[in-house]
């Protein structure tokens, strides 16, 4: 098990494939939350606008976040929004999470803030650190993990009043000796905890890290997955692998990753052994272009996938196999946010502005109310 901790590297060399949120650069703030106007669709949300992830709250309620800090709620499962006003920080936020009426959301410049009715008002909370923060995944209301730029990653057990930083040491599988001084820190873009103890985070190189105590220790889960490209003739090396930008469990043993050029893995045995769904459009039916995000509807087996190129896929056998999914056409910017209710009802994010909703678990998809394509 490779723990946590060590010697602070410097930011690798070598070019990375990295998401769109990379490049968008937050300003720092550090205002308190407040209340929220309600505004009619067509003057709040813009062709300009960046949203880089939404959450299903409780009910009907849906919270989306993104560039500069804005943050909309919407209480009628995403037809209209309300904007949040003043915004608690000015930097960007790049994922939102909740259980029940708590809610985080992280972003640039190691923003964290934090909700406790159900996104109305919010609040920055202290993370001890100034990098990037990508991701967020608490288990319960106490318990919470985040990731981020040059090996980063922070938890609280109180609900976030305190978060410490922390810094994992860079996996050596599949790190070869002429590599090593190209790859001395990982960006982590993905965290997914299925309770208090047992979570994963996934990053550049195709890293996947597991945790079973809470994170005091993290082993690497991604050899099976370069032993797979050696089988097929290809070097164990970490070089050949993008990165991975989202994790998400189902239960302790059934997870997918998605990332870069298409990369989709899974694993039946709790991360123990991973194995490639498709890779660089090996599938016919998975793109090669970036896939950003993987959401459960809720029914058995039933996922949806998002990506660039207004990339929208389902699945009804586990993420074996994908069909594309009904969207409006003229849809061709990045979707990275997508999240479903109780009820199947589902919301999606992107760029331009983008906001899909969908009544019918993601199988098809219509244009929110006041956009236009």
């Amino acid at each position: 098990m490779e723990k946590k901790g060590g010697k602070r590297p410097q930011r690798g060399l070598l070019g990375r494939l990295v998401p769109f949120f990379v490049l968008a650069l937050g300003l720092v703030g550090c205002e308190s939350g407040g209340g929220h106007q309600v505004q009619l669709n067509n003057d709040l949300i813009r062709r300009t606008d960046k949203f880089f992830d939404v959450a299903h709250v409780t009910g009907n309620v849906f919270v989306t976040v993104g560039y500069e800090g804005r943050i909309l709620r919407s209480e009628d499962n995403g037809h209209t929004w309300q904007e949040i006003t003043p915004r608690p920080v000015d930097a960007s936020l790049n994922q939102v999470t909740f259980v029940e009426d708590y809610g985080w959301a992280v972003g640039h410049n190691g923003a964290i803030v934090h909700t406790r009715d159900g996104g109305k008002t919010w609040t920055p909370q202290q993370s001890g650190t100034t990098k990037t923060i990508f991701a967020v995944s608490f288990a319960d209301k106490l318990h919470g993990w985040a990731c981020g730029d040059e090996s980063t990653w922070l938890w609280t057990d109180n609900g976030g009043e305190t978060w410490k930083p922390e810094r994992v040491e860079v996996s050596q599988v599949g790190l070869s000796e002429e590599t090593s001084l190209a790859v001395p820190d990982i960006i982590y873009y993905g965290v997914h905890f299925i309770d208090a103890q047992n979570g994963w985070m996934v990053g550049e190189y195709g890293n996947i890290r597991h945790t079973s105590d809470g994170g005091k220790t993290w082993d690497s889960q991604h050899e099976s997955l370069l032993n797979a490209l050696a089988e097929r003739g290809g070097n164990k090396d970490v070089m050949t692998l993008g990165a991975f930008f989202r994790v998400r469990f189902t239960d302790k043993d059934h997870g997918l990753a998605v990332g870069a050029g298409g990369a989709l893995a899974a694993t039946d045995d709790g991360g123990k052994k991973w194995h490639w769904i498709s890779r660089e459009g090996q599938k016919a039916d998975v793109p090669n272009l970036h896939l950003y995000n993987v959401a459960v509807p809720g029914q058995d087996g039933h996922l949806v996938l998002t990506g660039t190129n207004g990339t929208v896929l389902t699945s009804t056998n586990g993420g074996t196999d994908w069909q594309p999914a009904k969207i409006p056409g003229g849809v061709f910017t990045w979707i990275n946010g997508i999240a479903f209710s109780n009820e199947g009802k589902g919301v999606l994010v992107g760029g331009r502005g983008l906001i899909l909703l969908s009544d019918d678990a993601g199988q098809s998809w219509q244009t929110l109310s006041g956009q236009k394509g």
